[in-house]
């Protein structure tokens, strides 16, 4: 089978053609006459896309059972299989709901589905598809040998089509035409419902596929591309209303200059948008309205400003106002009577997707910082110990997760370990994470190890009559000898990497979850660390995790060898290689500590700053502390690097984080390591306002990236941590 479409350019000598899309609109229609049909469709290849994709549809006003886009690689979708096999097939919804569950939603009622390829010449183009309602209808070998028929005859064309270099691929939406129109031969009636259909199947798959949308983006694409691609527009401009003023969230075909003045417009600038908003009503604007003058790059190009009308509805949710929907089409002395009535139909859906997915982002936002409030803010400094942590929260909409971890330093120079997961995603299990964070941490400073302490614990959370069990992992550690003590309840030992490679296994007596056994007597087991050593807790949201499905060391491993060794940077290699997209709904917390050396010999060797929130004197001091303990090493030679580099981090980190600064200086035998630990999640970004003068202030991380033997920017739980290191 010879599946290119592409074909030499088109000689100047040859006859004219037709539009591709009129060939595929007749045969669709003709088909729908001869078999009978509800509706058929033809699919075209997807470019980049192993999928098949409706080029063109004739349809009943609500498009009966079209799916737009189905994998090539589906034998389920009967397009797929004939486009695979050259031969016609045939199914049943009933068999395609089994595996696609979501085609419910396009097709709520049984229907029979037959395609066949569109071949002609060697070459396959795509597939012609019948759709008819009811319960396994009878297929003929006359329909098919009809359907195989015309997909044969439209192919014809397609080859000279081709040939002449015109594409053969799908375009983002289908080209409609109507079931009325395709039993009608002429007359006005026939025009009418020509004009009507698009404008309706559209409207009818922005009701469905709105509902679905997970973001504010989701919702501008699929409006966009529905009214330019569907709809015949010319342009379009979304804006939200936001502290008075209208802010473009989404826009296709517009000037620059139009966009500009949407975006500086207010209650009293007098667009039109202003005027649709303040009368809430749609309003219609001729081609001689000053108000549509250079609002489409074309007409900014220098076309004629007056081929334009635009149609401007305001977005409502009940009596509120939240922004309006501009939608512009070329003047062809029509009255726009249909598309004015599709785009009330459209707006009210608009409305309802934008405060669905705003009510649910403002949710969202609530309570992933109720979970965060409850981590670490960031992990204390311990001489002879590197840490770091991550957490990677549910995509679970609204589910708060209950992982926890901590890293507690005691008053006996040690420090307690922990890490655990509730059971569930609720606020329950959230607030009873946060109890069991609160008890542990108090325990461990009253100096308990762990199988006591979770033996404590244990009894407490079975007294709160909760219904919930937790899983926990429990480590206590010496830095001065690099002794470990570890317990667990119900959850996966940590994984212990000798620097040689080699993993200690402390074979821990697992018992059971937290909750569950009020009684249980939890015990501790001994393990020796030598400088060198990596050991890594992890919940069950980690891919492969879990009981029985422990993290391999090979993740491990080759996230050590990926990062060289880097702790940050292993952190972050964990978190890519055993979490995928989209997350399942569960949340992940990892926690990453390395026994560097006794911290007798860490302590002259590690120095911390912590710098208050809007200290205003806070990077003068940073750079002094770095001053003096470079003197202190013997390491001036680095001080001007140094000093310009940590200049830039904990500026960006006083100016955008808004919290409390922790500077960290490590000086080990062949390398410096700067960290600036914050509480704010979000990556570090450039000091510098968008096209400033680099040489001015907007340097930013730049300087970081172009001057540092290597940096980080690393998400580290409730904060984050941007680190650099310079060759002593």
């Amino acid at each position: 089978m010879d599946s290119d479409t592409s074909g030499p350019g088109r000689p100047a000598d040859a006859p004219p053609v037709r539009n591709r899309d009129d060939v595929l609109v007749e045969a669709a229609r003709r088909t729908m006459r001869d078999l009978q049909a509800a509706s058929v469709a033809v699919y075209l290849p997807v470019s980049g896309e192993p999928m098949l994709g409706a080029a063109v549809a004739a349809v009943e006003p609500l498009g009966i059972g079209l799916m737009e886009r189905v994998s090539i690689n589906d034998d389920v979708f009967p397009s797929a299989a004939a486009y695979k096999t050259g031969r016609p097939t045939v199914a049943h919804s009933l068999d395609i709901l089994g595996k696609h569950p979501e085609f419910s939603v396009f097709a709520p009622y049984p229907l029979t589905i037959a395609s066949a390829p569109l071949e002609s010449a060697g070459k396959r183009f795509g597939t012609i598809s019948a759709f008819w309602p009811g319960i396994f209808r009878q297929i003929g070998s006359d329909d098919l040998d009809r359907l195989a028929a015309a997909g044969r005859e439209a192919a014809r064309e397609l080859v000279t089509l081709a040939a002449a270099g015109i594409s053969m691929q799908a375009g983002e939406v289908p080209v409609i035409a109507s079931l009325s129109t395709a039993y009608a031969s002429s007359g006005e009636d026939a025009v009418k419902e020509a004009e009507t259909a698009p404008f309706l199947y559209h409207v009818q798959q922005l009701a469905l596929r709105l509902p679905r949308a997970l973001s504010l983006e989701d919702v501008v694409h699929e409006v966009t591309r529905r009214v330019v691609a569907g709809l015949k527009a010319q342009a379009t401009a979304i804006t939200t209303l936001e502290n008075g003023r209208l802010r473009v969230v989404g826009a296709s075909g517009c000037s620059q200059l139009f966009l500009r003045r949407l975006e500086a417009s207010s209650a009293s600038s007098g667009m039109p948008e202003e005027r649709a908003m303040t009368e809430r009503r749609q309003l219609f604007f001729g081609p001689a309205d000053p108000g549509t003058r250079d609002r489409v790059e074309s007409a900014a190009a220098g076309d004629d400003a007056e081929e334009q009308v635009w149609v401007v509805s305001p977005l409502l949710v009940g009596a509120r106002v939240f922004g309006t929907c501009s939608i512009g089409f070329t003047a062809d002395g029509r009255h726009f009577a249909a598309e004015r009535a599709a785009l009330n139909a459209l707006v009210p859906l608009l409305g309802q997707a934008f405060e669905r997915i705003r009510t649910q982002d403002a949710s969202h936002a609530l309570a992933r910082k109720l979970q965060q409030t409850l981590l670490p803010r960031m992990l204390p400094s311990i001489p002879g110990l590197a840490s770091t942590s991550r957490y990677v929260p549910t995509s679970g909409g609204l589910e708060l997760g209950g992982d926890w971890y901590d890293l507690i330093r005691l008053p006996t120079g040690g420090v307690t370990a922990v890490i655990g997961d509730v059971q569930g995603h609720s606020t329950a299990a959230t607030v009873v994470m946060g109890q069991l964070r609160s008890v542990v941490r108090a325990y461990a400073t009253d100096g308990l190890s762990p199988g006591p302490l979770l033996r404590r614990t244990n009894r407490l959370l079975a007294e709160l009559n909760t219904d919930l069990f937790a899983t926990c992992c429990c480590a206590w550690l010496d830095p001065e000898t690099g002794r470990m003590r570890v317990a667990t309840a119900g959850h996966p030992p940590p994984l212990i990497r000798e620097a040689s490679g080699n993993y200690l296994d402390p074979e821990p007596d697992v018992g059971p979850p937290l909750g569950v056994d009020a009684e249980y007597e939890y015990t501790d087991v001994d393990v020796h660390l030598e400088p060198g050593a990596l050991v890594a807790f992890y919940t069950d949201g980690f891919l492969g995790a879990g009981p029985g499905h422990e993290v391999s060391p090979s993740v491990i491993d080759t996230a050590y060898a990926a990062s060289h060794g880097q702790l940050e940077a292993i952190g972050d290699e964990v978190v890519k290689r055993t979490t995928v997209l989209p997350r399942a709904a569960d949340d992940a917390a990892l926690l990453l500590l390395r026994y560097e050396e006794p911290s007798a010999q860490a302590r002259h060797y590690v120095r911390r700053l912590e710098i208050a929130r809007r200290d205003l004197q806070g990077v003068q001091r940073a750079r002094r502390f770095l001053r003096e303990w470079l003197s202190a090493w013997n390491l001036e030679a680095l001080d001007d690097e140094a000093q310009l580099l940590l200049s830039e981090i904990v500026t960006n980190a006083l100016v955008h984080a808004d919290s409390d600064v922790d500077l960290r200086i490590r000086r080990y035998p062949d390398y410096l390591r700067v960290e600036v630990r914050d509480s704010d999640p979000h990556p570090a970004i450039n000091v510098g306002s968008p096209g400033e003068d680099q040489a001015e202030g907007g340097r930013g991380m730049m300087i970081v990236s172009a001057l540092a033997s290597t940096w980080g920017n690393s998400p580290s739980g409730r904060g984050k941590t941007v680190w650099f290191e310079l060759p002593v």
